[in-house]
């Protein structure tokens, strides 16, 4: 629940753009290139706040990262809120994207370190149904404020809310443990042992029952103990390539495609012929698929391939794009817009799922922040990108974009993406590693 909350405030940041440009083109005239960087801001944050502070928690720690980056977070959020004209609310966007980022490529990475295999994606895919309701909550109450006022403007008011549950997560925060596979990862044995011990006594004490015997994992190469044996040019070797192209596809071209709609769909709807109102109104009818979407997909987690799903899913959302294109009338509109909340974000929360267990321990974070943070650098040209064309094309083209990358991205999944549903995080990654000679076997 700690983590789940925390994303809601990632993807409520995200969500938020799309609304803020709906609310402050026409109050502050913004031309295409403004609009566009009012959008790209916190995505070019993420980017950098992915990379770099990702690859920070896999030096200092999960639980100090998770720290750092709510602060960063929580305080530029803020100052937002007070922002005296357009490129000082783009400059803070930014600075809080930062935060948000690192977030991101946390949250998979901890969860997947704590959870047994059987009940990883379940567990995944609660805690980003959590993040999820961000989009209806930014949707709902993004339409009465938008032309509101109460001491000062409305949308203000947005940047205020989404600073106002830091605090207290952050005081929450400070009882998560650390996560035991990353302490083993550097060597702090002593530490992972004592910690794990103590989980141990606690579920044994609270069940009455005697734990389960320890599973047996076989290791083809000894523990990391130092820094030099965990480099990143290890993630583009062998195995681990294919694990980085299956998972760079789904948080680049697919990140694309999904941001494409999502973070757009006022625009489009606007380009439809709705008013402000309205297009804010429908845009929460169809936001109630996201959390759905991720509820979903934490019931299926343990039932299917998550690498099916998420092609499935991926195919799944590009037919729906189609309709929500092309389609006339606002019954089929609302209903193609719900089906694109709904399947997108059950095949995002199986690729955060999925993402978290492909990689090894010691450069996990790393991993997950390069190819998060690639794919929002990818997400900065999005509305750029996007609004170019829907000025001089129309948002149907905007759409067929975003139906390509997702056909394009659910083809490379297929070709490389490794299993994983059901396998421990050791027996995944011992895939990836280069050949050494065989150790025995450690419990």
């Amino acid at each position: 629940m700690l983590v789940g909350i925390g994303a809601f405030y990632e993807y409520y940041e995200v969500f938020l753009g799309g609304v803020l440009a709906a609310v402050l083109g026409p109050l502050w005239q913004l031309n295409s290139f403004e609009t566009a960087s009012l959008i790209a801001s916190v995505f070019l944050g993420m980017f950098f706040g992915a990379l770099t502070l990702g690859r920070l928690a896999d030096r200092i720690g999960r639980r100090r990262m998770f720290l750092i980056n709510l602060t960063i977070y929580l305080f530029f959020s803020l100052v937002a809120a007070f922002a005296p004209n357009l490129w000082v609310l783009v400059a803070c966007r930014f600075i809080a994207g930062i935060g948000a980022g690192a977030e991101a490529a946390l949250i998979p990475a901890y969860l997947a370190e704590f959870i047994p295999p059987k009940r990883r994606g379940r567990h995944i895919g609660y805690a980003f149904t959590m993040a999820f309701l961000a989009y209806p909550v930014i949707t709902l109450i993004g339409a009465p404020l938008a032309g509101s006022h109460f001491l000062i403007d409305g949308w203000r008011w947005l940047l205020v809310i989404g600073s106002s549950g830091i605090l207290a997560l952050l005081w929450f925060r400070r009882g998560l443990p650390e996560s035991p596979r990353w302490l083993a990862s550097v060597g702090r044995l002593d530490e992972a042992d004592a910690l794990i011990t103590k989980i141990e006594k606690e579920i044994a004490e609270s069940t009455g029952k005697p734990l389960p015997p320890v599973p047996v994992t076989v290791s083809q190469a000894p523990a990391h103990q130092g820094e030099d044996r965990a480099r990143v040019s290890d993630l583009f070797k062998r195995g681990a390539r294919r694990a980085m192209i299956a998972a760079g596809a789904l948080w680049t071209l697919n990140v694309l495609a999904y941001y494409g709609f999502s973070s757009l769909t006022p625009l489009l709807l606007a380009d439809k012929g709705y008013d402000l109102k309205s297009s804010l109104l429908y845009t929460a009818v169809m936001a109630i698929g996201y959390p759905l979407g991720a509820f979903t997909a934490a019931l299926i987690a343990e039932r299917y391939e998550r690498r099916t799903v998420c092609i499935a899913t991926g195919l799944g959302t590009a037919a729906a794009g189609l309709f929500f294109g092309f389609g006339i009338g606002s019954l089929m509109i609302m209903a193609a817009g719900f089906a694109i909340g709904f399947l997108s974000n059950v095949q995002t929360s199986s690729i955060n799922m999925y993402g978290s267990e492909v990689f090894p321990t010691r450069l996990r974070t790393t991993a997950i922040g390069l190819c998060y943070g690639t794919g929002r650098l990818c997400a900065v040209a999005i509305p750029f990108l996007g609004i170019a064309i829907l000025d001089n094309f129309g948002g149907t083209a905007v759409v067929l974009l975003s139906v390509t990358l997702y056909v394009v991205t659910a083809v490379l999944v297929w070709i490389f993406g490794p299993k994983t549903t059901g396998r421990s995080l050791e027996e995944i990654t011992e895939e990836h590693r280069p050949s050494s000679p065989s150790v025995a076997p450690v419990a």
